[in-house]
């Protein structure tokens, strides 16, 4: 049986290590969602809401509740910031749409993120990761609108340059050009084992790594 493009677009989704939230087209005549991130506040403890809702997310999209320890820990020591998206109505906010992340600084790969790496190695780059939006609310261009407001905080932050990455045969790579961003290397990201598990050949193996410049 064929499969739907939701199944398929799922199971991007779960071998996608950073980027996973697709941003799929919206409809015609749509406008520019109004909406709010609402800041994850892990110090000193994560309310239970806000716990489940997370692990909620993670479990949706298919990949990262293993990491929620981890985020904490991160958002802690100041290295990642964290949000649920809502969307604003006339009667206040919607319950959370989806979720996006910032990373100041990525060890395993500085070319992510740096603008927080240890002295002198200090730089200007940070990450847009962890982009998730529930099914019920694609097609509205929140996913852009969140990673829109991202970029307004990074440069608040000093970043000069923001990155993100994404299966590199995705078709996410064409709607990120139109955003501004740009491939600055493509190498074997995502482990043979899942990619195969998830039915795709060895080439989804490999992510696009994409930067755009804000200043």
């Amino acid at each position: 049986m064929a499969e739907s493009k939701q199944q398929v677009d799922l199971r991007v989704a779960v071998i996608s290590n950073e980027v996973g939230g697709l941003l799929t087209p919206r409809g015609e005549g749509s406008t520019s969602p109004d909406i709010q991130l609402r800041p994850w506040v892990a110090v000193p403890e994560l309310s239970e809401v806000d716990a489940e809702e997370l692990k909620r997310q993670r479990i949706a999209c298919g990949w990262h509740s293993e990491r929620i320890p981890m985020w904490k820990e991160e958002i802690q020591s100041g290295t990642r910031y964290v949000w649920f998206i809502h969307l604003r109505t006339p009667t206040g906010l919607t319950e959370p749409a989806g979720m996006i992340s910032l990373c100041l600084f990525d060890p395993s790969d500085p070319t992510l993120a740096d603008l927080l790496a240890p002295p002198p190695k200090t730089g200007t780059r940070v990450e847009i990761a962890s982009l998730f939006i529930y099914p019920e609310y694609r097609r509205q261009g929140i996913g852009e609108a969140a990673i829109r407001e991202l970029e307004r905080t990074a440069a608040g932050l000093g970043a000069a340059v923001v990155t993100m990455n994404t299966p590199a045969l995705g078709e996410n790579i064409r709607r990120y050009r139109r955003m501004g961003y740009q491939q600055y290397k493509k190498e074997k990201k995502y482990p043979l084992k899942d990619v195969l598990a998830c039915g795709f050949p060895e080439e989804y193996c490999y992510a696009a790594f994409l930067e755009k410049r804000l200043m």
